[in-house]
C-alpha cells in the first residue's frame, strides 16, 4: 500500500477544464505590458533630463570643427 496525496480516481464533478486565453484576453494584456513600458521610459528619460545640471551645461565651452 502506498501513500499518496493524490486521489485514486477523479469524481466527474470535480474535474475543471482549462480554458485557453481569449483574444480579448491577450490584447489587453499586450495594452498593459505596452502602457508599463512607456511610463518606464518616460520615467527614465524625465530623470535623466531632471539631473542635468543647466549651470554646468552653460559654462562648457562650445568645441567648434570649422576651420
Amino acid at each position: 500500500m502506498t501513500m499518496t496525496t493524490a486521489p485514486m480516481r477523479v469524481e466527474g464533478g470535480d474535474v475543471v477544464a482549462v480554458q485557453a486565453p481569449t483574444l480579448g484576453w491577450a490584447l489587453r494584456r499586450a495594452l498593459l505590458g505596452l502602457f508599463i513600458l512607456v511610463v518606464s521610459v518616460a520615467t527614465a528619460a524625465t530623470l535623466l533630463y531632471a539631473s542635468i545640471d543647466p549651470v554646468a551645461e552653460a559654462q562648457s565651452p562650445i568645441v567648434s570643427i570649422s576651420q
